[in-house]
């Protein structure tokens, strides 16, 4: 019977050489025990420290035979299968070594039976897929290879030293009052074990959070005050009160809102953006933001000193209307130069829209199908949005010219209050849109219309194909599958136009408002997503 591969034959001479001797004493620690006792973690440090010193003393006897029978002409050496500790699946190779020495892997089975508490997590989300009606979310996960499964069920249990069905409950249930599986969490996780990149490059962050409440309470008050002083101005009289209570509370929140938009300003400016995207960030909202907490911190003086009944401060007065003037400027100049800028923007990726869809049916066009498609509509938003801050900055700057130039006359107030309530919109009206375009492209993605065009489908309502569409490609929501087209297409686009020299991916780059620098590799895959959505 021949002798397994990881067992050195012991050398035919009849004067053993001190290596053949050392190796000989060393063969008696088998590999084949040792895999078992680490398998089953008995395995001690000096005892793997040995493991190592006789493989590796095993190799070099080999070697010395292997120089001796190319010098007396014997046959072929035999090959030595050394197994080297942390790399327990290694195959064996070929050539003398024999069956015995081959570690094999048992197969395991797609629904994980006989792997313990894998088993149970695989049944227990089966049944919870069923009955929360996600069915279609679970077959992306049953599709994953056993090991793919098993990863993820370990993330699903938190890394949990012992995988059960209470350990992932621990951290995938959700809920107050009723609880249900995370199918967000679910999805997210299944697609990281198939080593998707999830990043979501777009998710709101706390700054995001605090801005938005900020940008939201001081809007609403703002509304609230410049209105109530409208009608008073008009001769309404029951809107006095209103006025003069809302306008130092409006002060106060915009001030605040103006801080948030300074540091957001600070956070979003990057070297790769192009001179009009920079002029938005350093004047539109750095600037701008600076000068308007100075117009609130001032207006609010006079607000609190006319809710206590004294007369105005004419130097307060004063500040405010420099105050609305140097920031109506700022937003003027950074609005128009997002307007002409975007305008032109979206042109040229129409442009190339037109020219991708004649090549439609390939992957790679298609993709930057879809990437010019996105980037052309939030140039289109931003375009639009631009367009309402450069008329916001005007108003600003006329208000506070009448404010400085007469102090007691209503018009200057009146057209600052109109301008913030403009920027407000603008606002709201771009985030309804981003909120809807979500939606419209997916759809596109997905192939929603066609899908619903199949005779096999007619009936099934819209909302339902793309549910099961989405579930099918491991997507809970329309916001995850969105998330995840804009990075993919982000890193599509940075591989074969920052670090590649496509001509289409670079126009599409240049077209969101991004300039390529080879030798930073920039813009970063972030940057890219960003622009792409924003």
């Amino acid at each position: 019977m021949p002798e397994p591969a990881d067992r050195l034959p012991q050398a035919k001479s009849t004067a053993p050489s001190p290596h053949a001797s050392r190796a000989s004493s060393e063969a008696d620690f088998e590999p084949r025990q040792a895999f078992s006792k680490i398998n089953q973690g008995h395995m001690t440090p000096a005892a793997i420290m040995q493991l190592q010193r006789t493989a590796g003393n095993q190799a070099v006897v080999q070697l010395f035979r292997e120089r001796s029978g190319a010098v007396s002409g014997s046959g072929p050496p035999a090959q030595p299968h050394v197994v080297r500790p942390g790399n327990l699946f290694q195959n064996a190779s070929a050539g003398a070594a024999s069956a015995e020495a081959v570690i094999a892997t048992p197969s395991i089975p797609a629904d994980l039976k006989g792997k313990g508490g894998y088993a149970d997590v695989y049944g227990w989300l089966k049944e919870q897929a069923n009955a929360s009606k996600k069915s279609g979310l679970f077959g992306f996960f049953d599709v994953l290879s056993p090991e793919q499964k098993m990863s993820a069920i370990r993330s699903m249990a938190g890394g949990a030293r012992s995988i059960s069905v209470e350990a992932v409950k621990k951290i995938m249930m959700t809920g107050l009052i009723s609880k249900s599986v995370d199918w967000d969490k679910f999805s997210v996780i299944c697609r990281q074990a198939k080593m998707i990149d999830t990043n979501n490059y777009n998710a709101d962050q706390d700054r995001d959070y605090a801005s938005y409440a900020a940008i939201g309470t001081s809007g609403a008050a703002g509304g609230v005050s410049g209105s109530a002083t409208i009608s008073k101005t008009l001769g309404a009289g029951g809107a006095t009160g209103t006025a003069l209570v809302a306008a130092p509370i409006a002060g106060g929140l915009s001030g605040v809102a103006a801080v948030s938009q300074i540091y957001n300003a600070t956070q979003n400016y990057d070297g790769a953006m192009s001179a009009a995207g920079k002029a938005q960030i350093v004047a539109g909202e750095g600037a701008s933001g600076a000068a308007d907490l100075a117009r609130f911190s001032a207006g609010t003086v006079n607000g609190v000193r006319e809710v206590s009944g004294m007369a105005l401060n004419g130097a307060a007065t004063v500040a405010a209307g420099a105050g609305a003037i140097v920031g109506g400027a700022a937003y003027m100049v950074g609005g128009a130069a997002g307007y002409i800028e975007s305008g032109r923007n979206a042109k040229k990726l129409g442009q190339l829209e037109e020219e991708l869809t004649e090549k439609e049916g390939d992957e790679t066009s298609d993709k930057k199908l879809l990437a010019a498609n996105l980037g052309r509509s939030t140039q289109e938003m931003n375009k639009s949005k631009s367009g309402m801050t450069a008329v916001k900055g005007a108003m600003m700057i006329a208000g506070g010219a009448m404010l400085i130039a007469a102090a007691a006359s209503p018009a200057g107030p009146i057209l600052i209050a109109l301008a913030a309530i403009l920027g407000g919109v603008a606002a709201v009206v771009k985030f309804y849109k981003k909120y809807k375009r979500k939606e419209m492209f997916v759809d596109k993605a997905l192939k929603v219309e066609e899908a619903a065009a199949l005779p096999e489908n007619q009936g099934i309502e819209k909302s339902q194909l793309r549910q099961a569409l989405l579930e099918k490609h491991g997507f809970n929501s329309v916001g995850q599958c969105y998330a995840q087209l804009v990075t993919d297409l982000a890193s599509m686009l940075y591989e074969s136009g920052v670090a590649g020299e496509d001509k289409e991916s670079i126009q599409i780059i240049e077209g969101i408002g991004l300039r390529i620098d080879k030798e930073k590799k920039a813009p970063s895959k972030e940057m890219i997503a960003k622009k792409l959505h924003t």
